[in-house]
């Protein structure tokens, strides 16, 4: 079928997923599938399967797309008005036309300068054309090329722009390039193109690149390096061997990229961050510094009171306690203190709700670590500290590479203290350092055990310490727990819970926080979101944006799927959606901090950062707190079910829970203590720090 584009109704950037009217011969044609981003006035030549859609009638379900430039005076200029070229609309097209006729998109395409020649078009939009029709021709060939490795359409994109005119010959030629380069490119989709260029299961630069990749995503499960064995039995599922793991490992380290130490393979950058905080924790353990006096004890416990005192004396010191014991009064004793004495003083937490928090409960200014630390990017340099005493609370959040951050720009005259819960969950990074620290009994620590009266009336309070000691927790005005044993029951009641009850019992629906173990199942997070918004925020005849199967309107809550340096957005934090651009093109997100509140804007392709934020894992609740919690346990996410993935959850809210969950669930989460082995050797570092030996 050949015709004439006239306008495309829907369209997906994430999957390139679009519906477009095709004006053909025999009339009006709707076109189908996953195509190029194509200009009304374009022509194009499709091939595929006839279909009828019950609501839409007859479609072409396209396989194959050709795309021919317009001939027609018409077609010609609603091409180049269609957006093709920034800043060139329908009135700056016909100029083109007037000047060039049949040869205006041959001018555009092949000798774009001469775009000069047409009044009202200046020099930043000659460099645009030419930029962009440049762009445009490498695009279509290298989608053609990686079609059949069923790279989606925003991905090719990323290759583009990496690569430019080199991206063709680093596909064909460099292929594991591409996962190592390009964002959205993992290694099994360049295995898949390597293998199709004809390298072997078994050539050393597969091996290679497949080391490196099972020790990045050795990351994403927490470790920080990987023992031999491990590593090759991971690598023999991969299509490995032993002997050629060893090889490509032994290679690797003698081009720098992995250290072998002992039975671990780190990647190099982890090796020397984990000597380097090794060596700086030592050196904040051994530093001599001046006494400061608690001054008034006031309404503190005697254990209070002594924690506070020696966190005052330590270059490091661990303050830890469970939900009611404490924790927040003896940081304000600390700051009260410190404050007195005419110490500087900054105090900092993972997320920007946990720092609010941690302001509120002290009347101080508190900032996310990232904004203390001036924080750009995972590479990029820190602000030093010039503070006398750095207040950390929600420490247990802090992963090896954060805590690195802050020692580099800790003084060593500064005493660093880390509030935390060591029963939470564990960092969602790479390494465990408030677990290594606690480990070590060099490190100065309190733990506060007293539950203080007020506290121990709270059912939610009692529930949390119910639970860290593997005990069922009990019903409570403030701790419901709702069983049900079907997928589908567990939702409606959840949903339930968030829309009517915490309502009803005068929580804030924007206070209101739905919480699962996973994603996925009818009582995962993904499914929770679409039908939260589906009763919150429901279709109204107004614009929204569809990216794949997600839906953003006007008002939806989101969350922040990965740390963005640039816009200052951090994984995990959850906002509102504060506007839509015109033609849905991109949206702004108004995210709540301690300082007040920030809009971020996102264009079309950075909104794979965002997902609907009604409900969220456990695990991205992590340092925040809300009125009311609605927490969803299915043995659907059976592995999931863990003892500090339970605590963690239940010690999100603050005046009430609604545990929505069957008993075996429960108790599958009370049974599995959650202690995951996180390899590396952080903890023995730090004590060969400390005896002054090399290992550190």
């Amino acid at each position: 079928m050949q015709g004439e584009v006239l306008r495309t109704t829907y369209r997906d950037e994430e999957s390139g997923f679009s519906v477009v009217k095709v004006r053909a011969a025999a009339g009006e044609v709707t076109l189908v599938g996953a195509l190029p981003a194509l200009a009304t006035g374009e022509r194009v030549v499709a091939r595929g399967k006839p279909k009828q859609h019950p609501s839409y009638g007859p479609q072409l379900e396209v396989e194959q797309i050709e795309r021919l430039l317009p001939v027609t005076p018409q077609g010609i200029v609603a091409y180049l008005g269609s957006g093709l070229i920034p800043g060139i609309g329908p009135k700056l097209a016909q100029r083109i036309y007037d000047r060039f006729g049949e040869a205006s998109l041959e001018v555009v395409r092949r000798e774009p300068w001469r775009l000069g020649e047409v009044p009202g078009i200046g020099r930043n939009r000659i460099v645009e054309a030419n930029r962009t029709a440049k762009a445009q021709v490498r695009l279509e060939r290298l989608v053609v090329a990686l079609r059949p490795y069923q790279v989606p359409l925003h991905v090719a994109r990323k290759i583009e722009a990496r690569y430019g005119d080199a991206a063709e010959q680093v596909v064909a030629r460099e292929p594991y390039r591409l996962w190592r380069d390009v964002g959205g490119v993992g290694f099994l989709t360049a295995d898949r193109v390597a293998r199709a260029m004809g390298i072997a299961e078994d050539a050393p630069e597969r091996m290679e690149a497949l080391v490196l990749y099972l020790l990045q995503t050795a990351m994403d499960e927490g470790h920080v390096a990987l023992p031999r064995e491990e590593l090759e039995r991971r690598s023999i599922g991969l299509g490995g061997t032993a002997e050629r793991t060893a090889q490509a490992l032994a290679g690797l380290a003698e081009g720098g990229l992995v250290v072998l130490d002992g039975e671990l393979a780190y990647l190099t950058r982890n090796h020397q961050m984990e000597k380097r905080v090794a060596r700086a924790v030592a050196g904040h353990l051994r530093a001599r510094l001046p006494e400061v006096a608690l001054g008034s004890r006031g309404s503190l416990s005697q254990a209070q009171a002594a924690a506070a005192q020696a966190a005052l004396g330590q270059g490091v010191f661990v303050l830890t306690g469970g939900p009611g014991t404490g924790k927040t009064t003896t940081v304000q004793a600390i700051a009260r203190s410190a404050t007195g004495h005419g110490l500087r003083m900054e105090l900092a937490a993972p997320t920007g709700r946990a720092a609010k928090r941690l302001q509120e409960a002290t009347g101080l200014q508190a900032q996310t670590l990232h904004r203390l630390l001036g924080l750009r990017g995972p590479l990029s340099e820190v602000r030093e500290l010039t503070a006398d005493i750095v207040i950390v609370d929600e420490a247990s959040m802090i992963d090896l590479w954060l805590f690195d951050r802050l020692l580099v720009a800790l003084p060593r005259t500064s005493r660093l203290i880390l509030v935390g819960d060591p029963d939470q969950l564990p960092p969602v990074g790479a390494g465990q350092p408030f677990a290594d620290l606690l480990a070590r009994s060099e490190v100065p620590r309190v733990q506060l055990r007293e539950i203080f009266r007020q506290a121990a009336q709270s059912g939610i309070v009692q529930a949390a310490h119910r639970i860290r000691q593997g005990y069922l927790p009990q019903q409570a005005q403030d701790f419901v727990w709702l069983q049900a044993e079907a997928p589908a029951e567990l939702q409606r009641l959840a949903l339930q819970a968030a829309t009517e009850t915490l309502p009803k019992a005068g929580i804030d629906p924007d206070e209101i926080q739905v919480l699962s173990a996973g994603h996925k199942h009818e009582s995962g997070v993904q499914a929770l979101n679409q039908a939260l918004q589906q009763r919150l925020n429901p279709p109204r005849g107004q614009p929204e944006i569809r990216l794949g199967d997600r839906i953003f309107r006007l008002g939806d809550r989101v969350v922040q799927l990965r740390n963005d340096y640039q816009r200052g957005a951090l994984n995990g934090e959850v906002g509102r959606i504060s506007r839509l651009s015109a033609q849905g093109r991109g949206l702004s997100v108004v995210f709540p901090d301690a300082t007040g509140e920030r809009e971020v804007d996102y264009e079309t392709d950075e909104l794979r950062q965002l997902q609907l934020g009604y409900a969220t894992t456990v695990h991205k609740a992590q340092g925040s707190e809300y009125r009311g919690v609605v927490l969803v346990l299915s043995p659907q996410h059976w592995m999931l079910l863990q003892r500090n993935l339970l605590y963690t959850a239940v010690t999100r809210a603050r005046e009430r829970i609604v545990v929505v969950a069957p008993g075996r669930a429960v108790r599958q989460a009370l049974r599995a203590e959650g202690r995951d082995v996180r390899y590396g050797r952080l903890g023995a570092r730090i004590e060969t720090a400390l005896s002054g030996g090399a290992g550190a």
